[in-house]
Protein backbone atom coordinates (compact mmCIF):
# COMPACT_ATOMS: atom_id res chain seq x y z
CA UNK A 1 0.00 0.00 0.00
CA UNK A 2 0.92 3.45 -0.91
CA UNK A 3 1.68 6.25 1.46
CA UNK A 4 -1.65 7.97 0.48
CA UNK A 5 -3.70 4.90 0.91
CA UNK A 6 -1.71 4.30 4.48
CA UNK A 7 -2.51 8.34 5.38
CA UNK A 8 -5.72 7.69 3.89
CA UNK A 9 -6.69 4.48 6.56
CA UNK A 10 -4.97 5.93 9.79
CA UNK A 11 -5.94 9.12 12.32
CA UNK A 12 -3.04 10.66 14.32
CA UNK A 13 -3.56 11.12 18.11
CA UNK A 14 -2.34 13.18 20.27
CA UNK A 15 -2.22 11.62 23.84
CA UNK A 16 -1.11 14.54 26.53
CA UNK A 17 -1.74 13.28 30.25
CA UNK A 18 0.23 15.66 32.44
CA UNK A 19 1.42 15.06 35.97
CA UNK A 20 2.45 16.76 39.26
CA UNK A 21 5.28 14.86 41.09
CA UNK A 22 4.65 16.22 44.51
CA UNK A 23 8.45 16.75 44.60
CA UNK A 24 10.73 20.03 45.10
CA UNK A 25 14.19 21.06 44.37
CA UNK A 26 16.17 19.75 47.50
CA UNK A 27 18.37 23.29 49.00
CA UNK A 28 21.13 23.64 50.46
CA UNK A 29 19.82 24.99 53.46
CA UNK A 30 17.47 21.83 53.49
CA UNK A 31 19.99 19.57 54.60
CA UNK A 32 21.45 19.76 58.24
CA UNK A 33 25.05 18.65 58.08
CA UNK A 34 25.88 18.15 62.05
CA UNK A 35 29.82 17.57 61.67
CA UNK A 36 29.87 21.05 59.45
CA UNK A 37 30.84 19.17 56.68
CA UNK A 38 30.46 21.40 53.29
CA UNK A 39 28.12 20.69 50.36
CA UNK A 40 29.67 19.69 47.08
CA UNK A 41 29.66 22.90 44.22
CA UNK A 42 26.84 22.63 41.64
CA UNK A 43 29.38 21.96 38.99
CA UNK A 44 30.60 18.97 40.87
CA UNK A 45 26.90 17.87 42.15
CA UNK A 46 23.64 18.78 42.36
CA UNK A 47 21.00 18.23 45.01
CA UNK A 48 17.95 15.80 44.47
CA UNK A 49 14.62 16.48 45.54
CA UNK A 50 11.76 16.19 48.46
CA UNK A 51 8.68 14.91 48.70
CA UNK A 52 6.03 17.61 49.19
CA UNK A 53 2.95 15.53 49.28
CA UNK A 54 2.66 11.41 50.18
CA UNK A 55 3.24 9.77 47.06
CA UNK A 56 0.40 7.35 47.16
CA UNK A 57 -1.94 10.27 46.89
CA UNK A 58 -0.88 10.91 43.54
CA UNK A 59 -0.97 7.28 42.20
CA UNK A 60 -4.26 7.47 40.32
CA UNK A 61 -3.01 10.25 38.06
CA UNK A 62 -0.46 8.03 36.73
CA UNK A 63 -2.36 4.50 36.96
CA UNK A 64 -5.04 6.75 35.00
CA UNK A 65 -2.09 7.77 32.70
CA UNK A 66 -0.74 4.02 32.19
CA UNK A 67 -4.40 3.39 31.22
CA UNK A 68 -4.55 5.56 28.68
CA UNK A 69 -1.01 4.47 26.99
CA UNK A 70 -2.47 0.83 27.17
CA UNK A 71 -6.10 1.61 25.24
CA UNK A 72 -3.65 3.73 22.62
CA UNK A 73 -1.04 1.16 22.23
CA UNK A 74 -3.62 -1.98 21.95
CA UNK A 75 -4.75 -0.46 18.78
CA UNK A 76 -2.46 1.80 17.37
CA UNK A 77 1.54 2.54 16.78
CA UNK A 78 3.71 5.46 17.84
CA UNK A 79 4.09 7.99 15.40
CA UNK A 80 5.22 11.04 14.23
CA UNK A 81 5.67 11.88 18.24
CA UNK A 82 1.88 10.60 18.47
CA UNK A 83 0.34 7.10 17.64
CA UNK A 84 -1.36 6.50 14.41
CA UNK A 85 -4.63 4.92 14.56
CA UNK A 86 -7.00 2.77 12.18
CA UNK A 87 -9.73 4.94 11.56
CA UNK A 88 -11.89 2.45 11.58
CA UNK A 89 -11.21 1.66 15.34
CA UNK A 90 -10.60 5.38 16.13
CA UNK A 91 -14.29 6.08 17.61
CA UNK A 92 -14.38 3.02 19.97
CA UNK A 93 -10.50 4.38 21.26
CA UNK A 94 -12.08 7.80 22.00
CA UNK A 95 -14.86 6.60 23.95
CA UNK A 96 -12.65 4.55 26.02
CA UNK A 97 -10.55 7.91 26.76
CA UNK A 98 -13.51 9.83 27.40
CA UNK A 99 -14.18 7.18 30.59
CA UNK A 100 -10.43 7.65 31.50
CA UNK A 101 -10.61 11.28 31.42
CA UNK A 102 -13.71 11.80 33.06
CA UNK A 103 -12.17 9.41 35.90
CA UNK A 104 -8.46 11.35 35.74
CA UNK A 105 -10.90 15.26 36.11
CA UNK A 106 -13.09 13.29 39.10
CA UNK A 107 -9.92 11.95 40.97
CA UNK A 108 -8.44 15.49 39.83
CA UNK A 109 -10.62 17.45 42.11
CA UNK A 110 -11.35 15.17 44.62
CA UNK A 111 -7.63 15.48 45.40
CA UNK A 112 -7.76 18.83 44.99
CA UNK A 113 -10.27 19.85 47.69
CA UNK A 114 -8.49 17.10 49.99
CA UNK A 115 -5.24 18.85 49.43
CA UNK A 116 -4.12 20.90 52.10
CA UNK A 117 -5.23 18.48 54.26
CA UNK A 118 -3.21 15.80 52.31
CA UNK A 119 -0.33 18.28 53.25
CA UNK A 120 -0.81 18.65 56.73
CA UNK A 121 -0.66 14.41 57.48
CA UNK A 122 2.69 14.39 55.46
CA UNK A 123 4.24 16.81 57.81
CA UNK A 124 2.54 15.51 60.73
CA UNK A 125 4.05 11.91 59.25
CA UNK A 126 7.60 13.49 59.30
CA UNK A 127 8.52 15.93 62.30
CA UNK A 128 11.80 17.60 62.51
CA UNK A 129 11.51 18.48 58.68
CA UNK A 130 8.14 20.83 58.80
CA UNK A 131 9.43 24.06 57.89
CA UNK A 132 11.31 22.27 54.78
CA UNK A 133 7.72 20.96 53.63
CA UNK A 134 5.99 23.67 54.31
CA UNK A 135 8.38 25.93 52.51
CA UNK A 136 7.95 23.76 49.46
CA UNK A 137 4.55 23.77 48.73
CA UNK A 138 2.71 24.59 46.01
CA UNK A 139 -0.44 26.86 45.79
CA UNK A 140 -3.64 24.88 45.03
CA UNK A 141 -4.20 26.70 41.40
CA UNK A 142 -0.35 25.94 40.52
CA UNK A 143 -1.13 21.77 41.22
CA UNK A 144 -4.38 22.53 39.28
CA UNK A 145 -2.89 23.45 36.51
CA UNK A 146 0.16 20.75 36.46
CA UNK A 147 -2.10 17.88 36.47
CA UNK A 148 -4.46 17.55 32.64
CA UNK A 149 -5.77 15.16 30.39
CA UNK A 150 -6.42 15.55 26.88
CA UNK A 151 -6.64 13.28 24.02
CA UNK A 152 -6.41 14.86 20.34
CA UNK A 153 -6.77 13.90 16.55
CA UNK A 154 -6.29 14.84 12.98
CA UNK A 155 -5.38 13.59 9.55
CA UNK A 156 -2.32 14.70 7.96
CA UNK A 157 -1.29 15.29 4.26
CA UNK A 158 2.14 16.39 3.12
CA UNK A 159 3.42 19.60 1.80
CA UNK A 160 3.68 19.60 -1.62
CA UNK A 161 7.63 19.78 -2.42
CA UNK A 162 8.44 18.33 0.59
CA UNK A 163 7.04 14.76 0.89
CA UNK A 164 10.33 12.87 1.37
CA UNK A 165 10.38 13.23 4.96
CA UNK A 166 6.97 12.09 5.32
CA UNK A 167 7.07 9.55 3.21
CA UNK A 168 10.17 8.32 5.34
CA UNK A 169 7.91 7.99 8.24
CA UNK A 170 4.96 6.15 6.72
CA UNK A 171 7.34 3.23 5.50
CA UNK A 172 8.78 2.99 9.04
CA UNK A 173 5.35 2.66 10.21
CA UNK A 174 5.32 -1.38 9.66
CA UNK A 175 8.77 -1.70 11.30
CA UNK A 176 7.28 -0.14 14.30
CA UNK A 177 4.46 -2.30 14.10
CA UNK A 178 6.37 -5.52 14.42
CA UNK A 179 8.90 -3.89 17.02
CA UNK A 180 5.77 -3.11 19.43
CA UNK A 181 4.20 -6.24 18.92
CA UNK A 182 7.74 -8.60 19.24
CA UNK A 183 8.22 -6.48 22.83
CA UNK A 184 4.32 -7.18 23.76
CA UNK A 185 5.24 -10.91 22.73
CA UNK A 186 8.68 -10.97 25.08
CA UNK A 187 6.43 -9.42 27.94
CA UNK A 188 3.85 -11.90 27.71
CA UNK A 189 6.04 -14.60 27.61
CA UNK A 190 8.09 -13.17 30.60
CA UNK A 191 5.18 -13.16 32.90
CA UNK A 192 2.98 -16.13 32.04
CA UNK A 193 5.24 -18.81 30.14
CA UNK A 194 8.84 -18.48 31.03
CA UNK A 195 9.75 -21.64 33.37
CA UNK A 196 6.48 -22.92 32.99
CA UNK A 197 5.08 -26.52 31.54
CA UNK A 198 1.57 -24.66 31.54
CA UNK A 199 -0.36 -21.99 31.67
CA UNK A 200 -4.38 -20.34 32.24
CA UNK A 201 -6.40 -18.97 30.10
CA UNK A 202 -5.77 -15.35 31.12
CA UNK A 203 -2.47 -16.19 29.47
CA UNK A 204 -4.19 -16.56 25.96
CA UNK A 205 -5.55 -13.00 26.29
CA UNK A 206 -2.02 -11.17 25.38
CA UNK A 207 -1.57 -13.16 22.36
CA UNK A 208 -5.47 -12.28 21.31
CA UNK A 209 -4.69 -8.98 21.64
CA UNK A 210 -1.66 -8.70 19.71
CA UNK A 211 -3.88 -10.34 16.91
CA UNK A 212 -6.05 -7.51 16.95
CA UNK A 213 -3.38 -5.34 16.66
CA UNK A 214 -1.80 -6.76 13.82
CA UNK A 215 -5.21 -7.00 11.96
CA UNK A 216 -6.34 -3.44 12.60
CA UNK A 217 -3.35 -1.94 10.82
CA UNK A 218 -1.98 -5.05 8.47
CA UNK A 219 -2.51 -2.47 5.42
CA UNK A 220 0.66 -1.38 6.46
CA UNK A 221 1.74 -4.86 5.49
CA UNK A 222 -0.73 -7.38 4.00
CA UNK A 223 1.67 -10.10 4.06
CA UNK A 224 1.16 -10.27 7.53
CA UNK A 225 -2.50 -11.59 6.71
CA UNK A 226 -0.92 -15.26 6.35
CA UNK A 227 0.70 -15.31 9.79
CA UNK A 228 -2.48 -14.21 11.49
CA UNK A 229 -4.55 -16.70 9.31
CA UNK A 230 -2.29 -19.24 11.24
CA UNK A 231 -1.84 -18.53 14.69
CA UNK A 232 -5.97 -17.84 14.77
CA UNK A 233 -5.90 -21.08 13.52
CA UNK A 234 -4.05 -22.45 16.46
CA UNK A 235 -5.68 -20.65 19.40
CA UNK A 236 -9.15 -22.04 17.90
CA UNK A 237 -7.91 -25.44 18.47
CA UNK A 238 -7.05 -24.89 22.61
CA UNK A 239 -8.97 -26.14 25.21
CA UNK A 240 -11.65 -22.91 26.31
CA UNK A 241 -11.35 -23.95 29.84
CA UNK A 242 -8.82 -25.52 32.59
CA UNK A 243 -4.99 -25.25 32.05
CA UNK A 244 -3.39 -25.53 28.73
CA UNK A 245 -0.76 -28.42 28.59
CA UNK A 246 1.22 -30.80 26.54
CA UNK A 247 0.89 -30.46 23.14
CA UNK A 248 -1.71 -27.57 23.31
CA UNK A 249 0.85 -25.83 25.45
CA UNK A 250 3.64 -26.50 22.91
CA UNK A 251 1.49 -24.64 19.97
CA UNK A 252 0.60 -21.51 21.97
CA UNK A 253 4.20 -21.23 22.97
CA UNK A 254 4.74 -21.61 19.19
CA UNK A 255 2.58 -18.91 18.65
CA UNK A 256 3.96 -16.53 21.13
CA UNK A 257 7.74 -17.30 18.97
CA UNK A 258 6.24 -16.26 15.52
CA UNK A 259 4.92 -13.03 17.37
CA UNK A 260 8.29 -12.24 18.77
CA UNK A 261 9.87 -12.56 15.31
CA UNK A 262 7.88 -11.53 13.13
CA UNK A 263 10.33 -10.19 10.42
CA UNK A 264 11.96 -13.48 10.04
CA UNK A 265 8.37 -15.32 9.93
CA UNK A 266 7.31 -12.96 7.37
CA UNK A 267 10.81 -13.59 5.23
CA UNK A 268 9.96 -17.00 5.53
CA UNK A 269 6.18 -16.68 4.46
CA UNK A 270 7.34 -14.81 1.27
CA UNK A 271 10.11 -17.78 0.66
CA UNK A 272 8.97 -20.77 1.47
CA UNK A 273 11.83 -23.64 1.30
CA UNK A 274 11.74 -25.37 -1.94
CA UNK A 275 11.97 -29.19 -1.21
CA UNK A 276 13.83 -31.52 -3.70
CA UNK A 277 11.87 -34.29 -5.43
CA UNK A 278 13.68 -38.03 -4.16
CA UNK A 279 15.68 -39.24 -7.35
CA UNK A 280 14.52 -42.71 -6.63
CA UNK A 281 12.25 -44.57 -4.48
CA UNK A 282 13.54 -47.02 -1.74
CA UNK A 283 11.28 -50.66 -2.19
CA UNK A 284 11.28 -51.47 1.45
CA UNK A 285 12.16 -49.28 3.26
CA UNK A 286 8.66 -48.17 4.80
CA UNK A 287 8.44 -46.10 7.55
CA UNK A 288 6.50 -47.03 10.68
CA UNK A 289 3.93 -44.52 10.49
CA UNK A 290 4.00 -42.24 13.73
CA UNK A 291 0.77 -41.73 16.13
CA UNK A 292 -0.59 -38.62 17.35
CA UNK A 293 0.18 -39.85 20.67
CA UNK A 294 4.09 -40.62 20.28
CA UNK A 295 4.77 -37.68 17.94
CA UNK A 296 3.70 -35.05 20.69
CA UNK A 297 2.37 -32.93 18.32
CA UNK A 298 -1.18 -34.29 16.66
CA UNK A 299 -4.27 -31.89 17.08
CA UNK A 300 -2.17 -28.93 16.12
CA UNK A 301 -3.44 -26.82 13.40
CA UNK A 302 -1.23 -26.46 10.57
CA UNK A 303 0.44 -23.44 10.30
CA UNK A 304 1.02 -22.03 6.89
CA UNK A 305 4.62 -21.25 6.02
CA UNK A 306 5.94 -22.04 9.89
CA UNK A 307 9.08 -20.37 10.57
CA UNK A 308 11.66 -22.94 11.61
CA UNK A 309 14.38 -21.30 13.66
CA UNK A 310 18.03 -22.03 13.05
CA UNK A 311 18.31 -21.35 16.75
CA UNK A 312 15.84 -19.88 19.88
CA UNK A 313 16.45 -16.65 20.70
CA UNK A 314 18.05 -16.66 23.60
CA UNK A 315 16.15 -13.88 25.13
CA UNK A 316 13.46 -16.00 25.70
CA UNK A 317 14.51 -18.57 27.99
Amino acid sequence: MNQDNILENISILILSVSLWSGRKKLRPEDLRLADGSELPPDKLATLGSKRVMNPAALTPFASCKSRAERAVLSVGTRFLGGYAVPVGKLNALMTELEEIRTTFDETKESFLAGYNREVEEWIAENPGWENVIRNAVEDVDYVRAQLSFSARTFYINPVEGHESGLEEEVNGLAGQLRREVRQQAKAAWDCSFHGKLEVGQKAVRPVRAMLEKIEGLVFLEPGLNELVSGIRLTLAALPKTGPIKGKDFAALCGAIHLLGNIPEAKEIAENPPVTEEPKRELPLAVEPETTEEESGIGGIPELIHLPQFEETPAEWF
